[in-house]
């Protein structure tokens, strides 16, 4: 069945694939590879970060994600809103939601990482983007 036909939400929600995010800043675009979690229910996408592409956000929260399965020859184009979370609490609970989709295991122990923050990066901050559109293509069409 083409991608066109399937649901978008679910293809990023049952696959374990690197999303890109896209931000500008300046009137330069820039494309990061982020690990994320889609939550439907709430209708965001998450993923842990820090540096440029934070401050990228923090100056323009419009953002684009892409999702793409090569095998499948599809992928998902994401646009959205961005805020930038620095509670640790909600850092954390992220970084449970996250992480267990690219790593072995399912407790920051498992993880390798240690501290306040289960994350690897102790400047990591919570992304968490509005779902504005989510739009499906097959490649192959």
């Amino acid at each position: 069945m083409p991608v066109a036909e399937r649901d978008a939400e679910r293809l990023v929600t049952d696959t374990s694939y690197v999303a890109h995010v896209a931000t500008t800043t300046d009137g330069n675009p820039r494309v990061a590879p982020v690990w994320y979690a889609y939550r439907p229910e709430a209708g965001v996408v998450e993923f842990l970060g820090s540096g440029r592409k934070v401050a990228d956000l923090r100056e323009n929260p419009k953002v684009a994600l892409s999702v793409r399965n090569p095998e499948e020859d599809w992928h998902v184009s994401i646009r959205g809103t961005a805020t930038v979370i620095e509670d640790v609490t909600e850092i954390n609970a992220a970084a449970e939601r996250i992480l267990p989709k690219y790593l072995e295991g399912d407790t920051p122990e498992a993880w390798g990482v240690a501290g306040e923050k289960h994350t690897f990066d102790p400047e990591d901050v919570l992304v968490r983007v509005d779902v504005g559109t989510a739009v499906a293509r097959d490649a192959s069409l």
